[in-house]
């Protein structure tokens, strides 16, 4: 693996005789397969419009004819144009590993005393940034209007030799008042996608600006928890619905099960999971389901990718044979039907879970940091009338789902995208972008635990 990534750099960066891989050739790689195998790209497209696609593309295109260290910018942005992020990149090489070649090639731009200065006295988000790890960098983020980026991050001091004065550090555009989207050059100098999160003093939570002190982040993350709140209520937390996760939820579920059978409210925080797998929350329905649940179907795009994709599954041990059989009687539909929208899930009521007595009430805590499989649960738990969600609009990342992986042609990074479509969206219901909406808001400012339990107690 290591020499392969190795390969793989030199393809990309410096070696002359070894210019096999181009950002224009990558970039149409990545295009055509989008357009092949993504679910969600037909409707993506009539939202679009085919003329606006076309000239958004060709305009991304046509930069990436002469990019060179920024070509992943160049196609996160073109992935950008679906606004999904059931689209993601990761990097696929061994971040220990530096290319000198590469390295070498970079150009800094230049930068002032004055303008420095000037960014010291800055209050917006232009300012002076420190790194906040090990103080490895000082960087100088300013507005930089381009096709490519609305804001860079400039080094003007580093404790590390091969990151010389001038270098961009990371480059992004503005997405919302608080959020920016881009590339970050990591130790090594290799991009990579990166959400930034604009403070009132940090950016991102690596950069603090000069002179102001980090915010204290209160507790340590745990994957499942829980707690008595008082006599009447219980409260468990879930991080993330990943198969990983799985015997753990199920585990804190068992561990309470006395505590569920008799205590009459219930606190389940599902803040920030972003999704995993549907399995992984089948331990919770018993205790929140009343009554028969409908379910509308999805449909998978057949590809010869996508089969790919999911045959992968098969071989991961966090998958319950039961499970992995659905997926086998899956792949056997779509290799029959290439080309597809293949129904592989109908549209039902679940009648499995009997009301119990205990919990008499749910509050399900969410906010914008719920997507995907926690989107899917929610679907469920509201049609209980134990359920009150409480919190924000979730993020709204679940009509296009079931994300499997491909490799870029050359570059090295992995690709991840949607393969199902749900059927909500032939009936007015899809949710992408706008989210779930809870029953009950509650104020950013505000201990969202202690208002579950007033609510739930009064």
């Amino acid at each position: 693996m290591r020499s392969a990534t190795l390969i793989l750099l030199l393809f990309l960066f410096g070696n002359a005789s070894a210019q096999t891989c181009s950002c224009e050739k990558e970039f149409l790689h990545v295009k055509q397969f989008m357009e092949h195998n993504y679910a969600g790209f037909r409707d993506k497209l009539k939202r679009i419009g085919k003329k606006d696609y076309k000239q958004k593309a060709g305009e991304l295109q046509q930069l990436s004819k002469t990019a060179k260290e920024n070509c992943l910018l160049i196609i996160s942005q073109y992935l950008g144009i679906f606004k999904d992020n059931h689209i993601q990149v990761s990097a696929a090489f061994d971040f220990t590993r530096s290319d000198s070649a590469y390295i070498s090639s970079r150009q800094p731009v230049g930068i002032s005393e004055e303008k420095i200065e000037a960014l010291r006295r800055s209050t917006t988000t232009e300012g002076i940034y420190n790194f906040n790890f090990d103080s490895a960098y000082t960087i100088a983020v300013y507005e930089d209007k381009t096709p490519l980026h609305d804001y860079v991050g400039v080094i003007i001091d580093s404790k590390l030799p091969s990151w010389k004065r001038g270098l961009i550090k990371f480059e992004a555009k503005q997405v919302s008042d608080n959020l920016l989207k881009g590339t970050l050059y990591i130790r090594n100098h290799m991009p990579r996608v990166e959400w930034f999160f604009l403070g009132k003093n940090s950016i991102g939570g690596d950069w603090q600006r000069e002179g102001t002190k980090r915010e204290n982040i209160q507790g340590a993350y745990q994957p499942v928890a829980s707690r008595k709140l008082s006599g009447k209520t219980l409260y468990i937390k879930i991080s993330n619905f990943d198969p990983s996760n799985y015997k753990r939820i199920d585990s804190v579920f068992k561990a309470n099960e006395e505590a569920l059978k008799s205590m009459p409210y219930l606190v389940l925080d599902l803040r920030n999971n972003g999704g995993g797998s549907d399995f992984s929350y089948t331990p919770i329905l018993p205790y929140i389901s009343t009554g028969p649940v409908k379910n509308i179907g999805v449909d998978v795009l057949a590809t010869e990718a996508n089969i790919a994709g999911w045959k992968k599954l098969l071989s991961d041990n966090d998958i319950p044979e039961k499970s992995k059989r659905s997926i086998e009687a899956m792949i056997g539909k779509m290799e029959a039907n290439k080309g597809k929208l293949v129904n592989i899930a109908d549209d039902e009521t679940d009648s499995t879970y009997k009301p119990l007595p205990y919990p008499q009430k749910v509050a399900v805590l969410v906010n914008r940091g719920c997507a995907s499989t926690t989107e899917q649960f929610l679907l469920y738990a509201m049609q209980s009338s134990k359920v009150i969600l409480m919190g924000e609009n979730t993020d709204g990342t679940l009509d296009y789902s079931n994300m499997r992986d491909s490799s870029f042609s050359c570059m090295p990074y992995t690709l991840h995208y949607a393969t199902t479509r749900s059927r909500r969206l032939d009936i007015g219901q899809g949710i992408d972008d706008a989210g779930i909406k809870p029953d009950k808001f509650l104020k950013p400012e505000t201990d969202w635990i202690e208002e579950a339990v007033k609510i739930l107690e009064q």
